[in-house]
This record gives structure tokens, C-alpha cells and sequence, in this order.
């Protein structure tokens, strides 16, 4: 049944508006442009809007609804959801807000039984909805001049604050990264992230699970569930609410409240969820989760054309907990044979300033057949000039080794341009060496997660 939220074959808006810069008209302006269904506008005082028929009533709509989204005032919400129910509509996002997160408990608990009534299931109140690239979903009430939407990907986003997914949404888009699907849970009245858990562990479009949540509705099951998902797919959540004034922040934003860190950190560890600690690091690990295979041991190597940053990422790696491979003489004598004779051969494997794409592919091609390296972390300066454009593909190609990667590419337009251009072929890149480590570090972790997983299931 939830499967309607993301692949309905017609949606109705109750609240279409006729006034560009309202909710109801950016709601109805951005389905136009992505949906492929039927959309029904729902407003009594309007008989066209977008070129489409509007209906004054959501029952006098002759076909069949699959979904309906509720843009309308709070205290007319209940009225609204009858008649949803009586339509036959199983479906509905609230986008409303003025219910549990301004002190409406009791708005909530009659919306609550009228979808139990009807059985509704309900996404919200309080939230923005839904984002689906695949089926053209899109109820995130943005101006679409302002906000970029991410391309067709491979990730789920659960989010518990609809404002902090969008600018999320918009970042992941600048930065080439794909989505499959993206919810925001609002007050979570009926449907959580218990649910969404289940729904995206099945799906075929997605790899990993990205979780901003600020409280969970049933510890235990949300553990229960975790794990089983992490089998099969990375989880990686930022828990919101950590201190006092930021749990108090919490109540008022969903009316939530929020549990102790403590107990959310050792529930995270338990169920196999890689926690990040800052919006940063939600990105950084969920574009490397997405891309890249979990790394089977912590002996990585490290490929360079800046000897400084080929440093500080030696100086993340320790901190990380991983360790620099021991290249066989065999690679090493390759790589002696490849470089001038200026450089020395090792691990990092510094290819000096003077590298072009050539010089990387010969090196990375005997770095990655090494036996003893199990994860690259490669940095690119673009800013030399030897280094041409045909590095993104010698990078693509390094795929076929099977072994994780990750990719440093820092700096301004043309750095910017060539880095775009390979996280739109699946490439995890970072702007800074201890970024695209500790990216190759979550790698290892969700390998470690899996070998748990193994452990368990064989006992």
C-alpha cells in the first residue's frame, strides 16, 4: 500500500492555487512538469489552473485516486480527510502543519481516526512529502528556479525536517549525485521511518539508505528492522538533538521528543547503521555507500600528483583506523619503471607534479592488482597543467577492478566541472584528501558490518 505514495497513476491537490509563490501552486506547477499521471486540482474557487480542470470537491472527481495531497488550513484538514476516505482515497500526504509541533495534539488525534476509520495511511502532517526521480512524484512545494532536483540515482532519503531534505536535495543535484526516492516525515502521524525502512530495503533502485531523523517511533522495532535492512543495504542516519536545547528544539519542530544520544549511538552500533556526524558527513557517506563496494580490509594505498596531499590524507588514514598496504616488489618495480627518475616509488605513490592521465593509468593499474590493497584513495590536482581531461576516463575505467575508490578533486570552476562529471558516472569525489578518506573508512566499516551480519546468521 505504500507503494502508492511513489508510483500512483493519479493524484489529486486539494489546495491548488491559482497564485504563483503559494504552496498549492508550486505543489501542482512541479507534478505538471515531472508527473506522466492524471492530476486533479482540487479548489472551490477556481475552475482552471495550469491549463488543468479543476474540481471544486475531491468527490467529485469521477475517476479513481490513488494519492491525494492536502494543502489546505489546519483546522479544515479533518473535513478534508473525510472526504478523502469517502472517495476511497488509501492514500494522503499532509503538507499542513499546525498540529502536534504548535501543541494541536488534539487535531492530530482526529485526523489520526478518521484515517483509521477510512484506513488511510497518512505521510505528515507537517511535511513537504515526497521526491521520486523514477516515477515523477514531486510534491516538494519549491520554486524550481531556486532548486535543483537530483537525476535519476540510487539513494533513499528519509527525512524527518522537509526544509533541511530540500536543501539536501538542491546540494546533492549541484554535486551530480542521484536519488531514487526522497520522503519527508513531518509529525509522522501514521507512517515512519520503520516503514520507509522496510519499503526502500526492498527496492531494486536504491543502495543506500540515507536517514536525517530527529526521534524514532518504536525503538525496538526501528532495530529490529535496521538490521535485517543493513544485510542487504548501508543505512547511514545523523540523529538530530543531541543536547538539551536541541532536544527541546525537536519537541517544538515535529513534536517529537527527542531520547537520549547516548542510547540513540549504541542503537545505531547495534543494528548495523553507520551514523554521520554532521550534514557533511551524511553526504560524504552516503555518495560513497552508493557508488562504491564495501571494502574488505583497512589496507588502502594512496595515489597522488601533490606530495601535501598525499600527506594529510597518510595523516587522515591513521586517524581513521586505516593502514597504508604494503605494495609487493613486483608493484613497486612497476611503478619505479613508470615514474621519473626523480620520484620514488611507494605507498603513497607521489607521481610528482609533471603526471598526465597516462602516467595515472599505468600506476593505478598496478596499484589495484596489487593483492595486499584493498581500498585507492586517488587525489587529482587539476590545477597542473600536465594533468589533461582524459583522467576522467582512466578513473572510470578503474571500476572494473572491483576494488572501492575514492577521488580528491579540490578546487574552483574547472576542478568543480571535471569532479561533476565523474559523480555522474559513480564516482565518489571530495574536495578535500581527509574527506575522500574518511569516505574509504565508512567503506570498510559497512565490509565490517557484513562480516558481522555473516557471523551471526551462521550461529
Amino acid at each position: 500500500m505504500l507503494e502508492k505514495f511513489f508510483s500512483p497513476k493519479s493524484i489529486a491537490v486539494i489546495g491548488a492555487s491559482r497564485k504563483p509563490g503559494k504552496v498549492g501552486y508550486a505543489i501542482l506547477q512541479n507534478l505538471k512538469n515531472s508527473f506522466s499521471g492524471e492530476i486533479y486540482p482540487v479548489n472551490p474557487n477556481a475552475t482552471e489552473i495550469l491549463g488543468l480542470k479543476v474540481y471544486p470537491c475531491v468527490r467529485d472527481i469521477e475517476e479513481k485516486v490513488d494519492l491525494a495531497i492536502i494543502a489546505v488550513k489546519a483546522e479544515i484538514v479533518p473535513e478534508i480527510l473525510e472526504s478523502c476516505g469517502k472517495k476511497g482515497i488509501k492514500n494522503v500526504i499532509i503538507i499542513s502543519s499546525g498540529f502536534k509541533e504548535v501543541g494541536n495534539i488534539e487535531g492530530e488525534e482526529k485526523i489520526k481516526k478518521i484515517a483509521k476509520k477510512y484506513k488511510i495511511r497518512i505521510l505528515g502532517p507537517n511535511c513537504i512529502g515526497i521526491y521520486d526521480s523514477y516515477s515523477g512524484v514531486d510534491t516538494l512545494f519549491a520554486d524550481p528556479k531556486r532548486v535543483k532536483k537530483p537525476a535519476k540515482g540510487h539513494v533513499g532519503f528519509i527525512s524527518q525536517s522537509g526544509a533541511l531534505g530540500l536543501a539536501l536535495l538542491d546540494r546533492y543535484a549541484e554535486m551530480g549525485l542521484g536519488i531514487s526516492k526522497f520522503v519527508s516525515m513531518g509529525n509522522k502521524a501514521d507512517v515512519n521511518e520503520i516503514d520507509f525502512l522496510k519499503l526502500f530495503g526492498k527496492d531494486p533502485s536504491i543502495r543506500v539508505i540515507s536517514m536525517y531523523i530527529e526521534s524514532v517511533s518504536n525503538g525496538k522495532e526501528f532495530m529490529k528492522v535496521s538490521r535485517e535492512v543493513a544485510k542487504t543495504k548501508p543505512i547511514v542516519a545523523l540523529k538530530a538533538g543531541r543536547t538539551e536545547k536541541g532536544k527541546r528544539a525537536v519537541a517544538s519542530h515535529t513534536g517529537a521528543m527527542a531520547g537520549s544520544y547516548e542510547v540513540y549511538e549504541a542503537a545505531f552500533k547495534q543494528s548495523g547503521i553507520i551514523e554521520a556526524n554532521d550534514l557533511e558527513e551524511l553526504m560524504d557517506f552516503t555518495k560513497a555507500l552508493a557508488a562504491q563496494p564495501a571494502m574488505k580490509g583497512n589496507k588502502i594505498a594512496i595515489v597522488t600528483n601533490g606530495g601535501g596531499f598525499g600527506i594529510i590524507a597518510c595523516d587522515q588514514a591513521e586517524a581513521e583506523g586505516l593502514e597504508l598496504a604494503e605494495l609487493s616488489k613486483d608493484t613497486l618495480k612497476k611503478i619505479k619503471e613508470i615514474l621519473p627518475a626523480h620520484a620514488v616509488a611507494g605507498n603513497p605513490a607521489d607521481l610528482t607534479g609533471d603526471a598526465d592521465s597516462e602516467r595515472y593509468k599505468q600506476v593505478l593499474d598496478a596499484v589495484f592488482k596489487d593483492p595486499a590493497v584493498q581500498g585507492v584513495c586517488v587525489i587529482c590536482l587539476m590545477q597542473l597543467a600536465p594533468l589533461d581531461e582524459r583522467i576522467v576516463e582512466v578513473l572510470e575505467e578503474c571500476k572494473m577492478y572491483a576494488k572501492p575508490f575514492t577521488l580528491c578533486i579540490g578546487g574552483s570552476a574547472y576542478s568543480i566541472e571535471i569532479a561533476k562529471r565523474l559523480q555522474r558516472n559513480g564516482i565518489p569525489v571530495y574536495p578535500t584528501p581527509h574527506r575522500a578518506v574518511k569516505a574509504l573508512r565508512v567503506l570498510y566499516e559497512y565490509g565490517n558490518i557484513l562480516k558481522r551480519v555473516k557471523r551471526k546468521s551462521k550461529t
